[in-house]
């Protein structure tokens, strides 16, 4: 009986785990970002492949946070329909940044080094052009 007790509970985890990580995520088909100077909207898959890999590895920061204003308000469209809007803050110096979601203004979502990188280089290419 008892045997019949741990493989049924290993058999729900294993569900639940497929679940979560097998899960399809809905894809982001475009993302407006809003400066005081500039707006430009990024629908191209190269661009969007940068924003979704940067959103889906954030890193939570414990506690809250109270910012200065951002550099961008950035709004992404999923293709769900789904629009979620964060604010983007991006040290172009240090190619450092992160996001915090308008839903839950009091908590930081660092950007991963490799990813912060990359959204800095496609924003200084977008500001120049």
């Amino acid at each position: 009986m008892k045997k019949i007790s741990i493989f049924s509970i290993s058999i729900i985890l294993l569900v639940i785990l497929i679940y979560v990580f097998a899960r399809p995520r809905p894809d982001i088909i475009s993302v407006n970002l809003v400066s005081e100077t500039n707006e430009i909207t990024y629908s191209d898959s190269e661009s969007v492949q940068i924003f979704e890999d940067a959103i889906r590895t954030v890193k939570k920061v414990r506690g809250s946070v109270d910012v200065g204003p951002p550099n961008y308000q950035m709004t992404v469209t999923y293709a769900d329909s789904k629009v979620v809007e964060y604010s983007l803050y991006m040290d172009f110096k240090t190619k450092n940044g992160f996001l915090i979601k308008q839903s839950n203004s009091e908590k930081m979502l660092d950007l991963k080094d490799h990813n912060s990188e990359e959204l800095a280089d496609l924003l200084s290419k977008g500001n120049k052009e």
